[in-house]
């Protein structure tokens, strides 16, 4: 790859992949560390998709699966992530949004990450079975079943 088709990847999809990677992991500094994880196997990868329908889809697979290897890896320091996240993570400025971040903390990553992929960026439920390699049914259960789990909890807290 050179450094102008790299470039102007980074430029294009650059903000939508930390964003991406910022709702998976609710870290910033990790959020920095993966997403340059990221664009490190972009430059290195010899073949990068020229549809940019394509190229959306790898990158966040690509995205994906590296935020999936660091939370692995990371997952033997919880206590310390955990303390980190709340000395750093500022919450957004909506007084519902730590209850509802919270809630959706709970949620396991996939269907975390289905939620956003939908509701935030819009992506069809094809779309999102193709980036997670899943069918695009069990796509629309895990949404169906993620957002009534958080309903129901919603319910429950605000009773």
């Amino acid at each position: 790859m050179n450094e102008q088709a790299f470039k102007a990847i980074y430029r294009e999809y650059g903000r939508n992949l930390y964003n991406f990677i910022l709702w998976v992991t609710a870290n910033r500094s990790l959020c920095d560390d993966i997403l340059q994880e990221v664009f490190v196997k972009v430059w290195r990868c010899d073949t990068v998709p020229a549809d940019p329908e394509e190229r959306r889809r790898w990158l966040l697979t690509v995205s994906r699966h590296t935020c999936l290897d660091f939370l692995r890896k990371s997952s033997r320091f919880s206590k310390f992530r955990t303390k980190y996240r709340q000395e750093w993570y500022e919450q957004p400025a909506d007084p519902d949004a730590p209850f509802l971040w919270d809630e959706l903390q709970r949620l396991p990553e996939v269907e975390r990450s289905i939620l956003y992929l939908h509701l935030k960026i819009g992506h069809s439920y094809k779309e999102i079975a193709g980036m997670l390699d899943l069918t695009e049914n069990l796509v629309r259960v895990r949404a169906f079943r993620s957002l009534k789990k958080l309903r129901e909890t919603i319910i429950k807290k605000e009773l």
